[in-house]
């Protein structure tokens, strides 16, 4: 089966053997695709003019995206290490001063936690899946009531690239029950061309205190293909996370 994805939109149907450009017209009305959109097969960017030759496999991964491409590359062999970043983003400034006392103290707007690896052994010249896992906690402070902007990013794509012909990972913003909770309910990919994703979270719908205080940054799979060589010492894909407060708060 072939995973297809455009957007919100995704199918897994069986296309072994036909084209890119067959793909293309095929889901053209279904998915309301662009013809602007640019063709990713297992995390590498396809020409226009190279669609109508390129043949899908089983189990390949292809995905239409109107964005323009970021040429970097990846590598490992195979424990992803998780990070953590933390920030702010400032909306406001002050014209004049005044000095009060404030009682009391407070905590992080977020706590942002390292969760489960998505393990997996890597074999030279090699076709495998990525597995699914929680890989981050997202979980903020009752007292905080603006929206988030989450980064999730492959860290060290240039280190990458002597190992993997391609890698590429779904990722999802969820809520404890597995539903979507940033505010277009998508699934993103992050690949050797693409090694970046971003979800925002209006926190008074999606994180109140009927919903939980808590997102998940999840992997959904994904896959890879490797070089048959590079082996002995190879690199570790690092996975990062950051938040930051968005609109009022």
């Amino acid at each position: 089966m072939v995973n297809v994805i455009y957007g919100e939109h995704s199918r897994q149907i069986e296309l072994a053997g036909r084209t890119v450009a067959d793909v293309r017209e095929m889901f053209e009305s279904e998915f309301d695709l662009s013809d602007r959109a640019q063709a990713n097969l297992n995390g590498r960017w396809l020409k226009r003019k190279l669609e109508a030759e390129t043949e899908l496999c089983s189990e390949d991964e292809l995905y239409f995206e109107e964005k323009s491409r970021r040429p970097m590359v990846l590598l490992g062999a195979f424990l992803l290490v998780l990070a953590i970043t933390g920030g702010m983003f400032a909306y406001t400034q002050t014209t004049q001063l005044a000095t009060i006392t404030v009682g009391g103290g407070g905590t992080d707007f977020v706590t942002l936690t390292a969760n489960a690896t998505p393990n997996y052994t890597v074999l030279g010249n090699f076709r495998g899946t990525i597995p699914t896992a929680i890989m981050f906690d997202v979980t903020r402070d009752s007292n905080y009531t603006g929206d988030l902007v989450v980064d999730v990013y492959l860290n060290n794509p240039d280190d990458l690239e002597t190992d993997y012909k391609s890698w590429m990972m779904r990722v999802q913003l969820t809520d404890a029950a597995g539903n979507p909770v940033d505010t277009q309910a998508k699934t993103e990919i992050i690949s050797l061309d693409k090694p970046f994703a971003t979800f925002e979270i209006d926190v008074g719908v999606n994180m109140t205190s009927g919903t939980g205080y808590s997102a998940y940054i999840e992997c959904d799979g994904g896959s890879y293909k490797t070089f048959g060589h590079g082996w002995i010492t190879p690199e570790q894909p690092q996975i990062y996370a950051n938040v930051v407060q968005a609109g009022d708060h």
